[in-house]
């Protein structure tokens, strides 16, 4: 008979993915991985399989609870354009205050082009964000709170790649003055009718 695993898998994913975020990929070896997760080696490919399956796990959870807090951000709005200039604002925010940078970026840039897997998990995630971005946009719409020749779809695009623009932006010039800016201008775009 089996043992049972002895950790919370939660707790364990959220550490890895703290190894992973701040070394990247290729560079987390086992032995770091096994060290920050503080479980032996056996057990963590008994429940989830090796360094590959831990790390698509890791991105999933990332992806999720993204996905997650900004639905209930969103639900707290009763309008939409609201809640698509409060995304904006803590996107930006968020650009300035998390030093490791975005987990999703990172790999899209390290390791998606070269693995299909990865980048199905990244593309889907990607996906369902749209979606939701695009919900707000025509609800916005919808309620004359945006211009009515908008593309919801269009904008949602335009606004995620913007957010990438930021990291970017910040990483080499460290202003975060400049990325309130370029969230206001945006904001000041999108909502013009």
């Amino acid at each position: 008979m089996g043992r049972n695993v002895e950790f919370n898998e939660c707790e364990i994913i959220e550490k890895a993915m703290n190894v992973f975020w701040e070394k990247g990929y290729h560079a987390t070896s086992m032995q770091d991985l096994v060290d920050a997760m503080q479980i032996n080696r056996s057990s963590l490919y008994n429940t989830i399989g090796d360094k590959h399956c831990l790390f698509i796990k890791c991105v999933t959870t990332y992806a999720e609870a993204g996905l997650r807090e900004t639905k209930e951000k969103v639900a707290k709005e009763k309008s939409a354009l609201q809640a698509l200039v409060n995304i904006i604002r803590d996107k930006a925010a968020w650009v300035v205050d998390c030093e490791k940078g975005c987990l999703g970026v990172k790999t899209i840039f390290e390791i998606a082009p070269e693995d299909v897997e990865v980048r199905k998990v990244l593309s889907r995630n990607n996906e369902i964000y749209l979606e939701l971005m695009s919900g707000i946009i025509q609800k916005a719409i919808d309620d004359g709170e945006l211009d009515t020749d908008e593309d919801a779809s269009l904008m949602a695009e335009y606004i995620l790649t913007t957010f990438t623009g930021w990291k970017q932006a910040y990483i080499l010039h460290q202003d975060p003055i400049k990325i309130k800016k370029m969230s206001e201008y945006l904001i000041k775009n999108i909502t013009r009718k």
